[in-house]
């Protein structure tokens, strides 16, 4: 992930992320680079990891060691080399690893692709049983806006990261009958202050799936024995609003691109 560096204070980074949110990051988690060394990263040619989760490896070998996790959305840079159904990756902090074809997607022709919502839910659920974990966007533990962040990244979309903040972006839905629902939509909710402090995926039949705990199900029919009381207090469509604040095609963020 592209970030900007804001200062330095006590051995840790303040950070801006591509949809401008600020953070304090540890060293270890940067690799620096100047305008140069950026404009060459966006330039060259890129693959996306599409799996949820797996590996770059050290060699093409059979049992070769693993060289680097990889996580949905993960983008990272090529040699150019093709190797026996692999691909020779290079890590922003420039070691050299193969990833295998199948598993990743060039950058340009995933960019190309439509929002897809079934894909989305596929994906969404490969990671069930995931844990919450406060602050995170990844396979390995997300909280509730991180999870729903990390799926639409998958999709070619930037959202804004919080749910308070997603809450504010996309189409409004009226709420008082879940069959004006689609899948893909944002499920809103709130806490006894009233102010919006979760958000889950809407799925179908009035079914929805979300980080709370760990990722599960849920459904807004009482009858239902995944019923979840707490009531949405809004719901927002992401896939008619793209383009609209807050919700970014990777394709036009100059971070990613050079436009």
């Amino acid at each position: 992930t592209p970030v900007k560096i804001n200062a330095c204070e006590n051995e840790w980074y303040h950070i801006t992320t591509p949809e401008g949110y600020e953070a304090w990051v540890h060293p270890m988690s940067i690799a620096l680079k100047t305008d140069e060394e950026m404009c060459a990263w966006r330039n060259a040619q890129r693959y996306v990891y599409t799996q949820v989760q797996g590996y770059a490896y050290s060699t093409t070998q059979r049992n070769a060691a693993p060289m680097s996790d990889m996580v949905l959305g993960c983008i990272v840079e090529s040699t150019g080399k093709k190797i026996r159904g692999y691909i020779e990756i290079k890590t922003p902090d420039g070691r050299i690893g193969y990833v295998r074809s199948n598993e990743v997607m060039a950058l340009d022709k995933w960019c190309q692709q439509k929002p897809d919502m079934q894909r989305l839910e596929k994906e969404a659920k490969q990671m069930m049983g995931t844990t919450y974990l406060w602050g995170g966007m990844s396979p390995k533990g997300a909280d509730c806006s991180g999870y729903t962040k990390l799926l639409y990244f998958s999709q070619g979309i930037i959202l804004l990261r919080d749910a308070s903040q997603q809450a504010t972006t996309g189409q409004a839905i009226d709420t008082s009958d879940y069959h004006n629902l689609q899948r893909g939509d944002l499920l809103f909710f709130a806490g006894e202050s009233g102010r919006i402090n979760h958000v889950a995926i809407y799925l179908a039949d009035g079914v929805y799936i979300h980080s709370s705990g760990y990722v599960k199900i849920n459904s807004l029919l009482p009858d239902q024995p995944l019923y979840n009381s707490q009531p949405i207090v809004a719901a927002r469509r992401i896939i008619t609003a793209i383009g609209s604040d807050g919700i970014i095609p990777v394709s036009q963020h100059n971070w990613y691109v050079n436009n």
